[in-house]
């Protein structure tokens, strides 16, 4: 539902007509239905009543032609979008299901503080700017750090060199960045145990290649205060209530092997 204006404004729009059942191929789209669109439109902030009865009509009529013409070519009937049609009605169960259990439920000034005490807990103030190269062969890596060491230009190197095209442009530079970013295993804890200027002597070896490494500079980031993060302290909040309550509604089903003649009837249906 969230999408359905980007649906409307796809449509071809139909004749402005009063609210009244209509027939698309035959098939019955009825004021009911019309409503209901309304009812989600006026909440996305739509409040002519014209325009919603409008923009439910186009909605409704696209809906009917697709369903139509994928009914027609067997598509509805396919195991793989069968699937994918369950996957997404589960996703906006869920959806519905944690809004009203969760997000409607205000959060405790406790619970924001404790949750902001985890955050920071798990936080790493340890942040590091650093130039590297990556080249496909070890070979290459000694031959650039021999080239740095005795004085040639490690940034012109990179610009020639690296194969991260990335950071060509700025000399193999990469930015101040917390080291817990950094998604090259490894490739952090090796930087950040270099002096500031200091070259890794020996080429560093990760899934994309060999990576030559100097430390520009590290410092040290203070965890922000509460009232600067409050946002992304109720969003994680959030996010850990929805997990809780999901894995709730997992733990409190009961499950069982079923029969052969469960199964046949599963099948039926």
């Amino acid at each position: 539902m969230k999408k359905l204006l980007l649906i409307a404004s796809l449509t071809v729009c139909l004749p402005a007509m009063a609210q009244t059942a209509f027939t698309v191929n035959g098939q019955l789209i009825s004021t009911q239905k019309q409503k209901q669109i309304m009812g989600v439109l006026a909440s996305q902030g739509i409040s002519d009543t014209k325009q919603q009865a409008q923009t439910a009509r186009n909605i409704l009529a696209q809906q009917a032609i697709i369903e139509q013409a994928a009914r027609k070519e067997k598509i509805d009937q396919s195991p793989n979008v069968q699937a994918l049609l369950d996957a997404r009605r589960a996703q906006i169960y869920t959806d519905e299901l944690v809004r009203k259990n969760v997000l409607n439920k205000p959060f405790t000034d406790k619970e924001l503080q404790d949750t902001y005490v985890e955050m920071k807990k798990a936080y790493d103030p340890n942040e590091i700017k650093v130039r590297h190269i990556l080249v496909k062969t070890e070979d290459e890596a000694k031959t650039l750090i021999n080239k740095i060491t005795a004085g040639e230009d490690m940034a012109k190197l990179a610009k020639e060199n690296s194969l991260d095209k990335a950071t060509t442009t700025t000399g193999g530079e990469i930015p101040f960045t917390n080291i817990r970013r950094i998604a090259i295993p490894g490739f952090a804890e090796a930087a950040v145990a270099l002096n500031k200027g200091q070259l890794l002597a020996i080429p560093f070896r990760s899934s994309l290649g060999y990576h030559v490494i100097r430390l520009e500079d590290k410092r040290e980031v203070p965890f922000p205060e509460y009232d600067k993060i409050k946002p992304q302290v109720q969003n994680l909040l959030a996010q850990k209530k929805a997990s809780e309550y999901i894995n709730g509604l997992m733990k409190a089903a009961k499950f069982q092997e079923a029969g052969a003649a469960d199964n046949k009837n599963a099948k039926k249906k």
